[in-house]
């Protein structure tokens, strides 16, 4: 049971979408950097040997311990940073880099001009629709703007009813205080009086 729940679920991953995308992704790239590479070898790497001399972007090297050779058998290998082939490889990412760059950026253009044009030719071919479309995204941004105002209304009213009641119990208090001064005022007159008989 769980084998065949393995293979099913293998199945709907190998089927999807996204992964054909990344596979055909994947062997093009590398057909795309086989390209590149040869452009480079082919190309640019002759140009740059004629501009140095004649030298090899790969024979560019900087020796720390040469090779100890004796009866032309290599007893003790060189030491060097082989920067030449470092810069090639720099070379080549700046030239995949800036051909990728130009693919997508051409692409974007196109699918946005695509995009455009499909717009024109179906509002050309489907004059009602895109009316009653526009009808609908009107009424619809209508409806937007109504609940948008009485939500303004309804927290208008919020705060006038919050202000209402500030003023009421600032009021109750008021009137209290009053009342207490009243009620404070009277005991000190019967306090008086008694105190004087």
């Amino acid at each position: 049971m769980q084998k065949k729940k393995f293979w099913d679920d293998f199945k709907k991953f190998v089927s999807r979408g996204n992964v054909v995308d990344l596979a055909v992704a994947l062997v093009v790239g590398a057909a795309f950097n086989k390209i590149v590479s040869q452009l480079v070898d082919s190309f640019i790497n002759p140009l740059i040997s004629i501009l140095i001399g004649g030298l090899s972007l790969e024979d560019w090297k900087y020796v720390i311990k040469e090779a100890v050779i004796e009866d032309g058998v290599v007893l003790e290998a060189e030491v060097a940073f082989t920067f030449g082939i470092f810069l090639q490889t720099v070379i080549d990412f700046l030239i995949i880099a800036l051909t990728v760059f130009i693919i997508v950026r051409l692409y974007n253009r196109l699918k946005g001009h695509l995009e455009e044009e499909g717009k024109r030719i179906y509002e050309e071919l489907n004059p009602e629709l895109v009316e009653q479309k526009r009808k609908e995204e009107e009424e619809k941004k209508k409806k937007e703007e109504e609940a948008q105002k009485k939500l303004e209304a309804e927290k208008k009213a919020e705060e006038e009813r919050k202000k209402e009641l500030e003023r009421l119990q600032k009021e109750k208090e008021e009137a209290q205080l009053a009342f207490f001064k009243e009620q404070s005022a009277l005991l000190h007159e019967i306090r008086d009086s008694l105190n004087k008989k």
